[in-house]
């Protein structure tokens, strides 16, 4: 499993696998309208227990998880 850098992605949050049909996709629509592009606030790694998305500031993480967790 991949794990990006804490000095550059100090906030990171689990959204564990759905078994329903493209809701990681949802997920990754909604970050690039409300946080831009992958890879500038936020970005993410597919691992066995689901999608772990990261985020350089810890305000846009909390922003994610009140909306996703």
């Amino acid at each position: 499993m991949r794990i990006l850098k804490k000095e550059i992605w100090p906030a990171k949050i689990l959204i564990p696998k759905d078994e329903s049909d493209g809701y990681h996709y949802h997920i990754e629509i909604w970050l690039g309208e409300n946080m831009g592009a992958f890879k500038g606030r936020w970005n993410q790694v597919a691992c066995s227990k689901g999608v772990h998305y990261y985020f350089r500031n810890r305000k846009d993480a909390t922003m994610f998880a009140l909306r996703w967790s």
